[in-house]
């Protein structure tokens, strides 16, 4: 279940990527994704022992833009919570992420998307913006129990390798790329990464995972262990 680099003309092509690592594509609200790569059960065990890599490209991202007063009053409305730059909440089916005091970046499935647009076309009077990113943005997952050890040889947590240091929302990269990484837990993170070059982004990752055990997962594996882990003693997220 491990990809390959094949070569530099097709590398920035996800999904050329996950078709030559094995995945079995499905549409998903308009968008292929990989439902699995053979074996759903077999990918369960790679989250459940090691770490998975997941393409989520099915997500949508928003950005929210308004005078920071608005904004708060605006999170508390739809989020039931405000979040701080560099914060990440969960709520209402979506990724609330604190860019700066004035934008916030929001990820979530694009029927919730559709919902929360419809939702702020009332507030365009009061000077709050969205703009949709999801044709500049791709979504990539890190899922399972050695994610926090992949995501220190990505250099997510900076040169001193502790995760306390590191704010939930922060911009960073992969390789060369760079990217936002939501922190979600000791054993759940995304990348958002430039669609056009989620292919490479895709191989960065799985390059720095191998001796960890990364593997690629798929949605069907994904979703079960999402399920799995909402059984388990919760864990506390990244602060």
């Amino acid at each position: 279940m491990s990809a390959t680099t094949g070569s530099q003309r097709t590398a920035a092509e996800l999904d050329v990527v996950l078709r030559r690592a094995g995945a079995i594509l499905s549409t998903r609200d308009g968008r292929p994704v990989a439902i699995n790569f053979g074996s759903a059960a077999a990918e369960l065990s790679v989250c459940v022992r090691t770490v998975g890599l997941v393409d989520h490209s099915e997500l949508s991202t928003l950005a929210l833009e308004a005078p920071p007063a608005q904004l708060s009053a605006l999170m508390r409305r739809m989020a039931g919570d405000t979040v701080s730059p560099g914060g990440l909440v969960t709520s209402a089916r979506a990724l609330w992420c604190g860019e700066t005091s004035s934008r916030v970046i929001v990820v979530c499935d694009p029927r919730t998307a559709e919902r929360l647009t419809g939702g702020l076309r009332a507030d365009a009077a009061r000077h709050i913006g969205v703009r949709d990113l999801s044709s500049e943005l791709t979504a990539i997952g890190l899922l399972g129990r050695n994610t926090a050890l992949v995501l220190g040889a990505l250099g997510v947590y900076g040169p001193s390798g502790d995760p306390r240091t590191v704010q939930p929302f922060s911009r960073g990269s992969v390789e060369r790329h760079a990217a936002w990484w939501l922190l979600q837990s000791d054993r759940r993170a995304l990348a958002l990464v430039d669609r056009d070059l989620a292919g490479e982004a895709w191989l960065a990752i799985e390059r720095a995972g191998r001796p960890y055990g990364i593997s690629c997962v798929g949605q069907e594996a994904a979703e079960r262990y999402t399920l799995m882990e909402r059984l388990r003693p919760a864990t506390l997220p990244f602060v």
